[in-house]
Protein backbone atom coordinates (compact mmCIF):
# COMPACT_ATOMS: atom_id res chain seq x y z
CA UNK A 1 0.00 0.00 0.00
CA UNK A 2 1.19 3.54 -0.78
CA UNK A 3 2.89 4.99 2.30
CA UNK A 4 1.00 8.29 2.23
CA UNK A 5 -2.33 6.46 1.88
CA UNK A 6 -1.45 4.17 4.78
CA UNK A 7 -0.57 7.11 7.03
CA UNK A 8 -3.80 8.84 6.03
CA UNK A 9 -5.79 5.74 7.03
CA UNK A 10 -3.94 5.61 10.35
CA UNK A 11 -4.82 9.26 11.01
CA UNK A 12 -8.47 8.63 10.16
CA UNK A 13 -8.59 5.59 12.44
CA UNK A 14 -6.74 6.93 15.49
CA UNK A 15 -7.36 10.69 15.37
CA UNK A 16 -10.27 11.79 13.18
CA UNK A 17 -12.78 9.02 13.94
CA UNK A 18 -12.51 9.21 17.76
CA UNK A 19 -12.80 13.02 17.66
CA UNK A 20 -15.87 12.78 15.43
CA UNK A 21 -17.48 10.30 17.81
CA UNK A 22 -16.62 12.44 20.85
CA UNK A 23 -18.09 15.64 19.44
CA UNK A 24 -21.00 14.38 17.38
CA UNK A 25 -22.27 12.39 20.37
CA UNK A 26 -21.96 15.40 22.67
CA UNK A 27 -24.42 18.12 23.64
CA UNK A 28 -21.99 20.96 22.94
CA UNK A 29 -22.93 23.82 20.63
CA UNK A 30 -22.63 22.76 16.98
CA UNK A 31 -20.59 25.82 15.98
CA UNK A 32 -18.07 25.11 18.74
CA UNK A 33 -17.97 21.45 17.73
CA UNK A 34 -17.17 22.36 14.13
CA UNK A 35 -14.37 24.70 15.21
CA UNK A 36 -12.89 21.98 17.43
CA UNK A 37 -13.07 19.39 14.65
CA UNK A 38 -11.30 21.75 12.27
CA UNK A 39 -8.68 23.02 14.70
CA UNK A 40 -7.67 20.01 16.77
CA UNK A 41 -6.30 17.90 13.88
CA UNK A 42 -3.96 20.82 13.11
CA UNK A 43 -2.85 20.87 16.75
CA UNK A 44 -2.20 17.14 16.52
CA UNK A 45 -0.16 17.50 13.34
CA UNK A 46 2.14 20.14 14.81
CA UNK A 47 2.65 18.30 18.10
CA UNK A 48 2.87 14.56 17.45
CA UNK A 49 6.29 14.50 15.74
CA UNK A 50 7.94 17.13 18.01
CA UNK A 51 6.76 15.34 21.17
CA UNK A 52 8.01 12.02 19.81
CA UNK A 53 11.45 13.40 18.93
CA UNK A 54 11.74 15.45 22.14
CA UNK A 55 11.22 12.21 24.07
CA UNK A 56 14.09 10.67 22.06
CA UNK A 57 16.21 13.72 22.91
CA UNK A 58 15.40 13.47 26.62
CA UNK A 59 16.20 9.75 26.64
CA UNK A 60 19.49 10.37 24.82
CA UNK A 61 20.70 12.96 27.29
CA UNK A 62 19.44 10.86 30.21
CA UNK A 63 21.89 8.08 29.32
CA UNK A 64 24.80 10.41 28.61
CA UNK A 65 24.53 10.78 24.85
CA UNK A 66 24.45 13.90 22.69
CA UNK A 67 22.05 15.16 20.06
CA UNK A 68 23.89 16.78 17.15
CA UNK A 69 21.03 17.37 14.72
CA UNK A 70 17.22 17.36 14.80
CA UNK A 71 14.18 17.73 12.59
CA UNK A 72 11.02 18.06 14.64
CA UNK A 73 8.27 18.86 12.13
CA UNK A 74 7.70 17.09 8.78
CA UNK A 75 7.67 19.49 5.83
CA UNK A 76 4.04 18.85 4.86
CA UNK A 77 4.20 21.66 2.31
CA UNK A 78 6.63 19.46 0.37
CA UNK A 79 4.45 16.37 0.69
CA UNK A 80 6.32 14.80 3.63
CA UNK A 81 4.39 12.63 6.06
CA UNK A 82 5.92 11.74 9.41
CA UNK A 83 9.56 12.37 8.52
CA UNK A 84 11.18 13.72 11.68
CA UNK A 85 14.37 12.51 13.30
CA UNK A 86 17.31 13.19 15.58
CA UNK A 87 20.98 12.38 15.11
CA UNK A 88 22.85 11.27 18.22
CA UNK A 89 26.39 10.61 19.37
CA UNK A 90 27.87 8.93 22.40
CA UNK A 91 25.38 6.03 22.46
CA UNK A 92 27.72 3.04 22.61
CA UNK A 93 25.97 0.50 24.85
CA UNK A 94 22.79 -1.47 24.10
CA UNK A 95 21.05 -0.24 27.24
CA UNK A 96 21.71 3.35 26.21
CA UNK A 97 20.25 2.69 22.78
CA UNK A 98 17.23 1.01 24.33
CA UNK A 99 16.48 3.98 26.60
CA UNK A 100 17.06 6.51 23.84
CA UNK A 101 14.91 4.59 21.34
CA UNK A 102 12.17 3.55 23.74
CA UNK A 103 11.63 6.90 25.49
CA UNK A 104 8.70 8.03 23.27
CA UNK A 105 6.81 4.83 24.01
CA UNK A 106 7.33 5.19 27.75
CA UNK A 107 6.01 8.74 27.38
CA UNK A 108 3.00 7.39 25.48
CA UNK A 109 2.04 5.06 28.32
CA UNK A 110 2.40 7.88 30.85
CA UNK A 111 0.24 10.11 28.65
CA UNK A 112 -2.54 7.53 28.30
CA UNK A 113 -2.70 6.86 32.04
CA UNK A 114 -2.74 10.61 32.72
CA UNK A 115 -5.42 11.16 30.09
CA UNK A 116 -7.68 8.54 31.64
CA UNK A 117 -7.22 10.07 35.10
CA UNK A 118 -8.09 13.56 33.84
CA UNK A 119 -10.97 12.76 31.51
CA UNK A 120 -12.74 10.25 33.73
CA UNK A 121 -13.01 12.92 36.43
CA UNK A 122 -14.41 15.62 34.14
CA UNK A 123 -12.01 18.28 35.41
CA UNK A 124 -13.23 20.55 32.61
CA UNK A 125 -16.43 20.86 30.64
CA UNK A 126 -14.91 23.09 27.97
CA UNK A 127 -15.22 21.28 24.61
CA UNK A 128 -11.85 22.47 23.30
CA UNK A 129 -10.01 21.56 26.51
CA UNK A 130 -11.63 18.12 26.61
CA UNK A 131 -10.78 17.50 22.97
CA UNK A 132 -7.22 18.76 23.41
CA UNK A 133 -6.56 16.52 26.41
CA UNK A 134 -8.10 13.55 24.60
CA UNK A 135 -6.06 14.33 21.49
CA UNK A 136 -2.66 14.80 23.14
CA UNK A 137 -2.87 12.21 25.89
CA UNK A 138 -4.85 9.40 24.21
CA UNK A 139 -5.06 9.79 20.44
CA UNK A 140 -1.51 10.98 19.78
CA UNK A 141 -0.03 7.91 21.54
CA UNK A 142 -2.49 5.64 19.70
CA UNK A 143 -1.32 6.98 16.35
CA UNK A 144 2.32 6.67 17.42
CA UNK A 145 1.86 3.04 18.43
CA UNK A 146 -0.06 2.10 15.29
CA UNK A 147 2.25 3.96 12.93
CA UNK A 148 5.34 2.34 14.41
CA UNK A 149 3.69 -1.08 14.25
CA UNK A 150 2.85 -0.79 10.54
CA UNK A 151 6.41 0.31 9.84
CA UNK A 152 7.75 -2.62 11.85
CA UNK A 153 5.53 -5.15 10.09
CA UNK A 154 6.42 -3.76 6.66
CA UNK A 155 10.14 -4.15 7.38
CA UNK A 156 11.13 -0.53 7.91
CA UNK A 157 14.10 0.02 10.19
CA UNK A 158 12.21 2.05 12.79
CA UNK A 159 12.22 2.22 16.57
CA UNK A 160 10.61 -1.17 17.13
CA UNK A 161 13.16 -2.83 14.87
CA UNK A 162 15.99 -1.15 16.78
CA UNK A 163 14.48 -2.36 20.06
CA UNK A 164 14.11 -5.87 18.62
CA UNK A 165 17.86 -6.08 18.01
CA UNK A 166 18.44 -5.34 21.70
CA UNK A 167 15.71 -7.18 23.60
CA UNK A 168 14.45 -9.66 20.99
CA UNK A 169 11.28 -9.94 18.92
CA UNK A 170 9.34 -11.70 21.70
CA UNK A 171 9.50 -8.80 24.15
CA UNK A 172 8.83 -6.30 21.39
CA UNK A 173 5.74 -8.26 20.38
CA UNK A 174 4.51 -8.30 23.99
CA UNK A 175 4.99 -4.54 24.23
CA UNK A 176 3.19 -3.98 20.92
CA UNK A 177 0.19 -5.99 22.12
CA UNK A 178 0.21 -4.18 25.47
CA UNK A 179 0.48 -0.70 23.93
CA UNK A 180 -2.22 -1.23 21.32
CA UNK A 181 -4.52 -2.80 23.90
CA UNK A 182 -3.96 0.09 26.31
CA UNK A 183 -4.65 2.62 23.54
CA UNK A 184 -7.86 0.92 22.48
CA UNK A 185 -9.11 0.56 26.05
CA UNK A 186 -8.35 4.22 26.85
CA UNK A 187 -10.19 5.50 23.78
CA UNK A 188 -13.23 3.29 24.45
CA UNK A 189 -13.36 4.32 28.12
CA UNK A 190 -13.22 8.03 27.32
CA UNK A 191 -15.83 7.83 24.54
CA UNK A 192 -18.18 5.75 26.70
CA UNK A 193 -17.70 8.24 29.52
CA UNK A 194 -18.81 11.19 27.42
CA UNK A 195 -21.58 9.22 25.72
CA UNK A 196 -22.95 8.34 29.15
CA UNK A 197 -22.76 12.01 30.16
CA UNK A 198 -24.85 12.94 27.12
CA UNK A 199 -27.48 10.36 28.01
CA UNK A 200 -27.64 11.63 31.60
CA UNK A 201 -28.05 15.20 30.32
CA UNK A 202 -30.99 14.10 28.16
CA UNK A 203 -32.64 12.35 31.10
CA UNK A 204 -32.55 15.34 33.43
CA UNK A 205 -36.13 16.17 34.26
CA UNK A 206 -37.32 19.59 33.20
CA UNK A 207 -39.05 21.39 36.10
CA UNK A 208 -42.75 21.94 35.45
CA UNK A 209 -44.23 25.38 35.87
CA UNK A 210 -46.51 25.74 38.84
CA UNK A 211 -49.97 27.12 38.25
Amino acid sequence: MNKELLITLEILLTVVSPLLFLYLKSTWNLRVVILCLLGLPLVWYFTYAPLHEIAHIAGTYLVGGMVVDTKLIPRFWLGEFGRAWIETRGITHPWQQLVSTGSPYILNVICIVSGLFILRRRLSGNPFVVGLVFLLLCLRPAFDFLSELTGYVSGNRGDYDAMRTIIGSGLVSVYIAFSLGLSLISIVIVLKRFAAMRQSDHHIAVPREEN
